[in-house]
């Protein structure tokens, strides 16, 4: 009998501690569905002010961990038809478009096809820069001349047709632009070697480099509007023009066909897909992603250096950030992600004028109030 008694008092207490921590954890939802929207409604004033106060056209879009919170437009995708900014506007990435070119050389780099110490005549045995291996041409310590300044010098005689990657390899065999440093003496950032990184994946891959993004990034990662602006050739109705300050629409010049270190058209429901697939692992290998995430410049300070195809931070609290930003004919972008609670900004925006600058990290301090 004492056994029976014994055993119905310990279901009691039991059921206590069930129904306070039940309890408790609806408490604990409720505060935390407040604070939720306390924090969107913060994020959403600090939206409605860049649009008040500098007239922001584009998309912002901000998550935590998988949960999207908040995304909203302004503006038109081109001010001189006042053709208005719609959910699936593809915004142009311009250098935010690098973390895609690494991770495709990663993809490579994971199948055994590539070494990261391989160098590039491994690949383009004519090349006249020798000693430069793919992981200077990733964490930007080539050395190599910037293909903005000399590309168009070279071909100062023809203004219309647009060059490619193939024709920048060319252009360097044939001209030999004088190299800024030897190899791995110091930081420089580098358009030159991304491009070359592209094209470094298609010798490898024996596909267009836009061909096998597509086929093992955009589609795999639901990136369903994603894809590639290539030799003048738009793809997307709502495909946004890049505007200058006055809102004028910047017209392609020669640079605008060569892609790795730009290139990317893609929409803000797209990258909180990319993401989300980061965070999940599903992109690349755990290992093979914190390599990436890891400083490699060591003439940079350690809360302030680049890795593979993202420039790497800590915030005043000592957090680590992985982010990169864009600018390229009129389109300005910021890609965000604090690793410690998996929280994520994106913003695009098509008219250069300055509109967002700082807003990135005030979102983050938003996203990280109690």
């Amino acid at each position: 009998m004492r056994r029976i008694v014994l055993v119905y008092i310990l279901m009691l207490m039991v059921s206590f501690v069930w129904a306070q921590s039940n309890e408790f954890q609806e408490v604990n939802h409720f505060f935390d569905s407040i604070n939720k929207v306390e924090k969107i409604q913060k994020i959403d004033a600090v939206f409605q002010e860049m649009v008040k106060v500098k007239n922001f056209s584009g998309a912002i879009i901000v998550g935590l961990d998988t949960e999207l919170l908040y995304m909203n437009y302004n503006g038109y995708a081109n001010w001189e038809t006042k053709t208005k900014i719609e959910p699936n506007s593809t915004f142009e990435l311009a250098s935010v478009s690098k973390q895609f070119t690494a991770v495709a050389i990663l993809k490579l780099y994971e199948q055994g096809l590539l070494k990261l110490t391989d160098t590039i005549q491994k690949f383009i045995p004519d090349f006249p820069y020798r000693g430069i291996t793919i992981h200077h041409l990733l964490c930007h310590r080539s050395g190599l001349p910037e293909y903005f300044d000399f590309a168009e010098v070279y071909q100062k005689d023809d203004k219309t047709t647009m060059m490619d990657n193939d024709s920048l390899v060319r252009m360097m065999q044939i001209r030999k632009p004088k190299r800024l440093s030897r190899p791995d003496v110091k930081f420089e950032y580098n358009n030159t070697g991304y491009a070359l990184l592209a094209k470094i994946v298609e010798i490898v891959s024996g596909q267009q480099f836009s061909d096998f993004v597509q086929e093992n990034i955009f589609n795999p990662y639901g990136m369903s509007h994603s894809y590639f602006y290539l030799k003048g050739k738009g793809k997307d109705s709502l495909e946004t023009a890049g505007h200058k300050s006055n809102y004028r629409v910047y017209k392609r010049d020669i640079q605008s066909g060569v892609y790795g270190d730009k290139g990317v058209f893609t929409t803000a429901e797209d990258m909180w897909n990319w993401n989300k697939a980061l965070y999940a692992g599903k992109v690349l290998q755990d290992t093979t992603l914190q390599l990436a995430y890891t400083p490699k410049n060591k003439d940079m300070l350690p809360i302030y250096n680049y890795g593979y195809g993202w420039r790497l931070a800590v915030d005043a609290d000592g957090d680590r950030l992985v982010f990169h930003g864009g600018l390229w004919n009129g389109n300005n972008t910021l890609f965000s992600r604090r690793l410690c609670d998996k929280s994520f900004v994106m913003i695009f925006s098509n008219v250069y004028n300055k509109s967002f600058g700082g807003r990135g990290d005030q979102i983050l301090g938003i996203l990280k109030e109690m």
